[in-house]
């Protein structure tokens, strides 16, 4: 008889990844999914790849913050931080 005690605890973790669902134009959709399968991987991947070096080369350019840095500023702004 199974009593279960095999199995392990699943942790959840805060950083879970999430699904945005994104329009393109027919022209950009079939060079991104050409370049995914030039570099021999999903369409999605490399989306998800091109999104986050799009965010840390703006962060590193100063031209936007976070938004907890946002909320915290804004916070402070109104006194409540």
């Amino acid at each position: 008889m199974y009593d279960g005690s095999d199995i392990q605890k699943i942790q959840i973790e805060e950083n879970v990844s999430k699904r945005v669902n994104l329009t393109l134009p027919d022209v950009v959709y079939e060079e991104l999914e050409a370049w995914a399968e030039y570099q021999g991987r999903p369409t999605a991947n490399l989306a998800a790849y091109l999104v986050e070096s799009a965010i840390r080369e703006a962060k590193e350019k100063g031209e936007f913050r976070t938004l907890k840095e946002n909320h915290s500023s804004t916070n402070k702004e109104k006194g409540n931080g």
